[in-house]
């Protein structure tokens, strides 16, 4: 996956087994070194390392499970939305998003 960040999400349940636990999901939008983010935080940007649209409205990003579930072993997919560079939501996901070879890593831009 190379560089990326997280999104750190609590108590939430496996879309799989419904089992609540916390996540750590793993996503490649804004500044990509590693950083942790919670819902609500802005998005950090640099100049450099940088994977997305700093002018972008409304994006929609695709992050997956740092982790398996813990309860049933499911492999769980994340998708984030970033609205005016602030992570406003995250719903958990069994299948992930297939971008096409065009798209610019794994997030799409809703509005610009």
């Amino acid at each position: 996956m190379g560089a990326f960040n997280m999104l750190l999400l609590d108590n939430l349940s496996c879309p799989a087994c419904k089992t609540n636990q916390d996540w750590v999901i793993q996503f490649k939008y804004g500044l990509c070194r590693q950083l942790e983010y919670r819902l609500f935080d802005a998005v950090e940007w640099a100049g450099y390392m940088d994977t997305g649209d700093t002018t972008a409205k409304i994006v929609l990003v695709e992050g997956i499970a740092e982790n398996d579930c813990s309860s049933c072993g499911q492999e769980v997919y994340a998708r984030i939305f970033v609205d005016d560079n602030k992570i406003v939501a995250a719903s958990l996901v069994i299948k992930p998003i297939w971008f096409t070879a065009s798209d610019d890593g794994d997030y799409i831009i809703i509005n610009k």
